[in-house]
């Protein structure tokens, strides 16, 4: 993927966490990347109530109800969050093979956080991005 390519998908990123914030939730969104279709998402914890809505386990889950599949192989996640470790143990089990993310979670990041070892297994980019910061520190502001 080239460099076009991945800030396209960046900035596609942010409008669905845009989206999420309009809608009231933690605007933490993902866009799954397969070789024959996209998925897009954002969190749905607080519309539905479900700690488990989270924006990786969405696209994770339409991916599989649209395939059949459960393994994800070549395959990339762009996520504006890092991952919690729940997220990270779908994203690993799932076999995709390129993590993007573009904030760190030094609270309950699987990576900042819990120092999760991928080494080859997934292959993780961070990309920077200052407009998801700016939104997701709104979005806490406005809660409080």
């Amino acid at each position: 993927m080239n460099k076009e390519e991945i800030q396209s998908i960046i900035d596609e990123l942010y409008l669905l966490s845009k989206k999420a914030y309009e809608d009231g939730e933690v605007p933490v969104s993902a866009i799954l990347v397969t070789s024959n279709n996209r998925y897009t998402g954002y969190n749905q914890v607080e519309k539905n109530n479900n700690p488990f809505q989270h924006a990786e386990f969405i696209v994770i889950n339409n991916y599989i109800n649209d395939t059949k599949e459960r393994y994800i192989k070549e395959s990339s996640l762009f996520v504006s969050l890092e991952p919690c470790l729940f997220c990270m143990g779908a994203i690993l089990k799932a076999g995709i093979k390129d993590l993007y993310y573009v904030l760190d979670d030094e609270k309950k990041g699987a990576l900042s956080h819990y120092h999760i070892f991928v080494d080859d297994v997934l292959r993780v980019h961070r990309v920077e991005d200052n407009r998801f910061k700016e939104l997701l520190q709104n979005f806490f502001i406005d809660k409080r």
